[in-house]
C-alpha cells in the first residue's frame, strides 16, 4: 500500500521539463529567504521607532509596488523575454534588501520598500510565463504545482531561519535575503543564459483577444478569483489575531497549524491535482474557492486547537483545487504571444487581493471579528455559484470552448452538443 502510493507520488511529477525543474530549484533558494516581509513590520517598530500605523502603512506601500511590478512584468516579457525578465528583476532586487536597513527616513525607507516590491513582483508573471512555454498545455498546472511545492518548502525555512536571524541581528535578515535572491538569480544565468524562449516573440498580428481587458471571460474569471484570494489572505492578518483573541492558542500552536498546511500542500498537492485532472476544469477550481472560503468561515464555530487544524485542512484543501489549476488555466487562455501579459494581470489581480484583502479584514475585525469568517462563507458561495456559470457563458461566443477546455482531457457532453449547434 505504502510502497504503491509512494510511487504515485514520484509518478506525479514524471514527464515535467528540465526548465520546470530548475525554476523550482530557483524559487526553493529564493523563498528560503523571502523573510523580510514577514517581518518587516516587526523591524520597523522595533528597530526603526515606527508606531503601528506607519508600519502598517508600508506593508500598504509594498502591496502598491506589487501591483506596479505585476502589469511591469507582463510587459517586459514581451519586450525582451521571459528568463530575462526574472534574472534582471532579482538582479536588481540585490541592492534593494541591503539598502533597506540603511535608511530612517520615512520617505526613503517607503522609496526602497516601492522599488524593491516592483523588481520582485515583475518576476512572477515571467516565472508563470516561462511555465506557459515549456511545458504542455496538460502539463502547465503541474507545473504550476510544483513551483508552489517548492516555495513552500521555501517559505517553512524561511520562516524557521528568520526567526532565529531576527534575535541575533535584524539585519542579518536582508542579508541573507540579498544572498539568496543573487543565488537565484545565478542558477538563471548559469542554465538559461539569458535566452529567449522558442517562440516567445509575440507574432505581428494580434488580436483584440490578445489584451486581457477585452477578454470577458478571463475578467469575470480573474474578478472571481480575486474575490476569494482576498479572504485567503486572511491567512496572513485577521486570521492569527482570531486564533490568539477567540481561541487562545500560543504562537507554538499557531506555527503548528502553518506547518500542517506546509506539509499538507508538500505531502499532497502534486498527486491531488493529477487526481482531478479529468474533472471540469472551472467548476473544479470554483470548488476550490469554496472549501478555501469555508475553512475560514468554520472558525467561529469552534475554540478548540483540534478544531482550527479541522478548518486549516479544509482550507488548504480549497487552496491546492484552486491557486494551480487557475494559473494553468491562465497560461492555456493566453493567446501564443500573449502569455507575459496575461500572467501580468493574473499577478496583478493577486496583488490587489493581497492589499485590499487584509485591510478590509483589519477594519471589520475591530467592528466583529466573526463578521469576517461569515462573510468569507457568503463570498464562497457566490465564487462557486460564478465557476459554474462561467463555462455556460462562455459557449455564448464562438470559440470560447477549447481554451476553457484545454485542461480538461474529458469535454463535459453538453458543451460538446453547445459546440455542435453553434456551427
Amino acid at each position: 500500500m505504502l510502497h504503491r502510493l509512494y510511487r504515485r507520488y514520484w509518478s506525479s511529477f514524471e514527464g515535467l521539463p528540465a526548465q520546470l525543474w530548475v525554476l523550482a530549484l530557483v524559487m526553493l533558494v529564493n523563498r528560503s529567504g523571502a523573510m523580510v516581509l514577514a517581518y518587516l513590520t516587526l523591524y520597523l517598530t522595533s528597530q526603526v521607532g515606527f508606531s503601528d500605523a506607519s508600519a502598517g502603512s508600508m506593508i500598504g506601500v509594498f502591496g502598491i509596488g506589487s501591483i506596479a511590478g505585476a502589469l511591469l512584468g507582463g510587459r517586459l516579457v514581451e519586450a525582451i523575454g521571459a528568463v530575462r525578465v526574472q534574472t534582471f528583476c532579482l538582479l536588481a532586487a540585490v541592492p534593494g534588501y541591503l539598502l533597506l536597513p540603511v535608511w530612517r527616513e520615512p520617505w526613503a525607507i517607503a522609496l526602497n520598500i516601492f522599488l524593491l516590491s516592483l523588481a520582485t513582483e515583475a518576476v512572477r508573471p515571467a516565472n508563470g510565463t516561462v511555465i506557459a512555454k515549456v511545458a504542455k498545455p496538460e502539463d502547465r498546472t503541474r507545473g504550476f504545482a510544483l513551483q508552489r511545492l517548492a516555495a513552500n518548502l521555501g517559505f517553512a525555512m524561511g520562516g524557521a531561519i528568520g526567526g532565529f536571524l531576527a534575535a541575533i541581528d535584524f539585519r542579518l535578515l536582508f542579508v541573507v535575503d540579498a544572498t539568496t535572491t543573487l543565488a537565484a538569480a545565478c542558477i538563471l544565468l548559469m542554465y538559461f543564459r539569458l535566452q529567449r524562449l522558442p517562440g516567445e516573440a509575440p507574432p505581428a498580428d494580434q488580436t483584440q483577444l490578445a489584451r486581457p481587458i477585452h477578454d470577458v471571460v478571463f475578467v469575470v474569471f480573474l474578478a472571481l478569483f480575486v474575490l476569494s484570494t482576498m479572504v485567503f489572505f486572511q491567512f496572513v492578518s485577521t486570521y492569527t489575531l482570531y486564533l490568539r483573541d477567540y481561541y487562545h492558542l500560543s504562537s507554538v500552536q499557531i506555527g503548528v497549524l502553518f506547518a500542517v498546511n506546509t506539509l499538507v500542500i508538500v505531502a499532497t498537492e502534486m498527486l491531488l491535482i493529477d487526481y482531478v485532472k479529468r474533472w471540469p476544469l472551472l467548476r473544479t477550481i470554483g470548488w476550490g474557492c469554496f472549501f478555501s472560503c469555508l475553512g475560514f468561515a468554520l472558525l467561529p464555530f469552534g475554540s478548540t486547537f483540534p478544531f482550527a487544524i479541522f478548518a486549516i485542512l479544509v482550507m488548504t484543501l480549497g487552496e491546492m483545487l484552486s491557486m494551480s489549476l487557475a494559473a494553468g488555466f491562465v497560461a492555456n487562455r493566453a493567446p501564443a504571444g500573449a502569455e507575459g501579459r496575461y500572467m501580468g494581470w493574473w499577478s496583478m489581480g493577486i496583488a490587489v487581493a493581497f492589499v485590499i484583502g487584509p485591510m478590509a479584514g483589519g477594519a471589520l475585525y475591530q467592528y466583529d471579528p466573526n463578521w469576517i469568517w461569515y462573510l468569507s462563507l457568503a463570498v464562497g458561495v457566490i465564487v462557486l455559484v460564478g465557476f459554474h456559470l462561467l463555462p455556460e457563458v462562455a459557449t455564448l461566443s464562438s470559440g470560447e470552448l477549447p481554451a476553457l477546455q484545454s485542461l480538461n482531457p474529458v469535454p463535459d457532453p453538453g458543451d460538446l452538443i453547445a459546440e455542435s449547434v453553434g456551427s
